[in-house]
């Protein structure tokens, strides 16, 4: 290539193999450079630093996390929704693990367009949520909560922790989910009482 047909796109696209390959803020610009066929040089005239390149792979990541999960919850409602995006986050997050920890590097870059990513990322959490009944502080908290125990739970399990034979991991991950089902359900009854006073 030579640097002939080098976009941003090319660019943030060999880079997110490279982050599937060698890990997560593990590489230089002369492998990225070398992955492309061009000289490193090459690639300062599209990019400013190698931060713009890991914020851009942390957005490509996000886009492709929201999708799956747009995909695993899109036709169900409420409970089997939410059940269905929490199994996706968890499938995503296992099998795209360094593209993962790209979303999670995404506030040390820029806080300002990490806020708007994050925002978005949660779009289809939000619109899990918003089929229940509660109140806007409520979803947001929710989807806070919910999102954190889906991180930690993912963290641990990929750290190599959950490992007791006597209790299956998949069945306290079941247990994480229902746990917060019956939570949105006390929210939405909690939301009605208010409503009759």
């Amino acid at each position: 290539m030579r640097g002939k047909g080098l976009t941003m796109d090319v660019i943030v696209n060999a880079a997110a193999t490279l982050v599937v390959e060698k890990g997560y803020n593990n590489f230089s610009v002369r492998e990225l450079a070398q992955k492309l066929g061009c000289q490193a040089a090459s690639l300062y005239n599209h990019i400013g630093s190698f931060d713009d390149v890991n914020r851009e792979v942390g957005k490509l990541a996000a886009k492709r996390m929201n999708d799956e999960l747009e995909a695993a919850s899109m036709g169900k409602e409420s409970d089997k929704a939410l059940e269905a995006l929490a199994h996706e986050y968890r499938h995503f997050a296992k099998n795209n693990y360094q593209l993962y920890q790209a979303i999670m590097g995404l506030p040390a870059l820029d806080q300002n367009d990490s806020l708007r990513v994050g925002r978005e990322s949660l779009l289809v959490m939000r619109k899990v949520v918003h089929q229940y009944k509660i109140s806007e502080e409520d979803a947001v908290n929710f989807s806070r909560c919910l999102r954190g125990a889906l991180h930690g739970f993912v963290s641990y399990e990929m750290a190599g922790y959950y490992t007791r034979k006597n209790v299956p991991i998949e069945g306290s991950f079941r247990f994480l989910i229902q746990g917060h089902i019956d939570w949105i359900h006390r929210l939405e009854q909690n939301e009605m009482e208010k409503m009759k006073k």
